[in-house]
């Protein structure tokens, strides 16, 4: 009987050597950072883990920002009346310091047409990181008549006299981002206004 057992037993006998091996090496594997920098290992055990930035209160007030320039939007109080068809002036250089400062960008801007306010061009000019302006043109005259400046681009269209500064996005973490809120002007007898602050 026992010989009956042995003669069964013998294969897993002879693997029973090479088991023992592999288990020694995965030991010594799973040893890893410990077995060969014991220090480093040692500091990161002692390191509380870091959760991911989560903030509902960065969630509702971008909801907030969403909603509010939803209204401006669509409220229909900005509304640009009958688009311009005459001709387009070019660029009128002696209009405005910024004319001479940033012409070969406009003139490439304006290339677009009107795009803005039912007779302007809106032409974005960028001065650094996370900084634009974005500058108005009159394209009866060629005139630049003003500008205002965002940290993440504007949102406009040809037939809409509104200017949304820094449109809301649902990615930005507004607690930690000087400069990122969103900003409502309209623009009217040639200027910018604010119009009333977004929620904070």
């Amino acid at each position: 009987m026992h010989k009956e057992i042995k003669k069964h037993l013998a294969p897993y006998l002879l693997l029973l050597p090479l088991a023992l091996v592999g288990c020694q090496e995965k030991a010594n594997h799973e040893g890893g950072l410990a077995s060969t920098h014991p220090e480093l290992a040692e500091e990161l055990a002692e390191d509380t883990l870091t959760v991911p930035y989560s903030d509902t209160a960065g969630t509702k007030l971008y909801d907030r920002y969403r909603i509010t320039t939803e209204q401006y939007l669509n409220s229909g109080n900005y509304s640009a009346g009958s688009m311009y068809r005459g001709k387009l002036a070019p660029l009128d250089e002696s209009s405005h310091s910024d004319a001479r400062t940033y012409r070969t960008m406009l003139r490439e801007g304006m290339a677009e047409g009107v795009n803005f306010a039912a007779k302007y061009t809106l032409v974005t000019v960028g001065c650094g990181t996370g900084c634009q302006q974005h500058v108005v043109v009159d394209r009866e005259t060629g005139k630049v008549l003003d500008k205002v400046q965002s940290s993440m681009g504007a949102r406009y269209s040809e037939d809409s006299r509104l200017l949304i500064v820094n449109p809301p996005d649902s990615t930005v973490d507004y607690s930690q981002c000087n400069g990122c809120a969103p900003e409502a002007y309209v623009f009217e007898n040639g200027r910018f206004r604010k119009l009333e602050q977004t929620p904070n």
